[in-house]
């Protein structure tokens, strides 16, 4: 069984965003009063609440930061710079890793890897000048012959389509007239390549690392109890993730680095609810960090992930982050759903005023709330008719990287219970295709006698 390791990681946001709070939040509110001062007491509320849950682990790389050379320890280096260092390292470290029983040393796979280049559309994040979309194979060759870049081509795996990523020339026709030359071609939905975020408490994402060396995955037997997660790189070294056959995959082609420390919580939360055997985790790596440390999981990175995860035998697929209707991830979901996949994602913490948040609101998308271990639901979890179930979420015990724990909130930490329960890893009966909304309404300690936009079918305590 090949699990793959890493020696080296870095700690790259500290405490400085923390000693800046209080300036940022008095420029935010001046400027706009009346249009943004709920959000701006929230955010302050949210940056508040962190700093008291989670104290010194993040702010001590902040101070190193800030100090040129203290026992010993140099400046912090550009991020290029870190990802060429430690790369080197790793190779340095290949035969001492070679030698540690139970891990396997695979060849790099390189992927391209251009800057990180963010806008804004209708107040969602999205990768600049760039649109995602599925061609049947067949006709794949026939994309180059359009007035587009291509950015990016992928064949993929589990399906007889080829993901491009495209951008407009300065002679390209409008984004529509592209799509109609796509739809000629047999295309799925043409959209823009859009960010989504981890939907946890904390926004910050304090630890990174070089990208992962892919794992080969074994062919799957009876009875093997696979997840599927996409979320940020993992510290699979971590101990509490020492009980799951781990295999990992990176499928970002934005920036050297990749954030740890959201992925890793999810999977030790994961790891915590397994009580039968080794079950296997496919992690597939889908968040960029750029240098100014917004992290950000695109489009297509999620479709490139869903696919690898399902050619590879994943019943359930965990998505704890949250963002904006992309209409070509929909036809992906849509289409692997068909085929008895079964998604579970959080809802989101924007509030319960705000709308829904995606892909927690596709159709059939198992949809996760937190609550705490009184049952109260989590204040800033998203509420509607896309929640389906709630979990535990709230002041949770998770791993950080570095052997390190620490306690967190938010829907990320809540959709894991459910997959785990899904996904047979509590002892429970697997779901079996077309029958989650069953097994949940059946497993759940009910809040009402009827469902509801907060608790969904009740509180799920496996």
């Amino acid at each position: 069984m090949a699990v793959r390791t890493r020696t080296t990681r870095l700690g790259v946001l500290g405490a400085a965003a923390l000693f800046a709070m209080i300036p940022t939040a008095r420029a935010q509110l001046l400027p706009d009063v009346g249009g943004s001062l709920r959000d701006t007491v929230r955010d302050i509320d949210r940056e508040v609440e962190e700093s008291v849950e989670r104290p010194l682990e993040n702010d001590f790389d902040g101070i190193l930061k800030d100090r040129r050379s203290i026992d010993g320890v140099s400046e912090i280096r550009p991020s290029a710079v870190i990802g060429n260092t430690l790369n080197q390292t790793l190779e340095h470290l290949g035969d001492v890793a070679g030698a540690v029983p139970g891990v396997v040393q695979l060849p790099t796979v390189s992927r391209p890897t251009r800057a990180v280049d963010l806008d804004r559309l209708n107040g969602d994040l999205v990768v600049r000048n760039e649109w995602v979309v599925l061609v049947p194979s067949a006709r794949a060759n026939q994309v180059a012959s359009l007035d587009i870049n291509i950015i990016e081509r992928a064949d993929l795996a589990a399906a007889d389509e080829t993901l491009f990523i495209v951008s407009l020339t300065s002679t390209s026709a409008t984004a529509e007239a592209v799509e109609a030359e796509l739809a000629s071609l047999g295309a799925q939905p043409f959209d823009r390549n859009h960010v989504y975020r981890g939907a946890a408490g904390s926004k910050e994402d304090s630890t990174a690392a070089p990208a992962d060396r892919p794992a080969a995955v074994p062919a799957g037997s009876p009875g093997n109890l696979r997840i599927g997660l996409i979320d940020t790189d993992l510290d699979e070294t971590h101990p509490d993730l020492s009980g799951l056959a781990l295999y990992e995959a990176d499928f970002v082609s934005m920036g050297q680095l990749r954030p740890q420390t959201h992925g890793t919580a999810v999977a030790s939360i994961l790891a915590r609810q397994s009580k039968v055997g080794r079950p296997e985790l496919l992690a597939a790596s889908a968040f960029f960090l750029s240098n100014d440390g917004t992290t950000g999981a695109t489009s297509a990175s999620l479709i490139e992930a869903i696919d690898w995860l399902q050619a590879h035998g994943a019943g359930v697929i965990n998505v704890s982050l949250t963002g904006p209707p992309n209409r070509a991830l929909e036809a992906v979901i849509a289409s692997r759903q068909k085929e008895g996949i079964v998604f579970v994602a959080a809802v989101g913490n924007e509030g319960p005023a705000s709308g829904p948040l995606y892909p927690a609101a596709y159709d059939g998308v198992v949809g996760v709330t937190a609550v705490d271990a009184s049952g109260r639901v989590y204040r800033w979890a998203n509420r509607g008719s896309f929640v389906d179930v709630a979990a535990l979420g709230v002041d949770v015990s998770v791993a950080r990287p570095g052997v390190m724990q620490a306690r967190d909130s938010g829907t990320s930490f809540a959709a894991p219970v459910v997959s785990a329960f899904l996904g047979g890893w509590t002892g429970a009966k697997r779901v079996e295709p077309g029958s989650t909304d069953e097994l949940i309404r059946a497993s759940a300690g009910p809040k009402s006698s009827e469902r509801d936009d907060t608790f969904g079918y009740g509180i799920l305590s496996p």
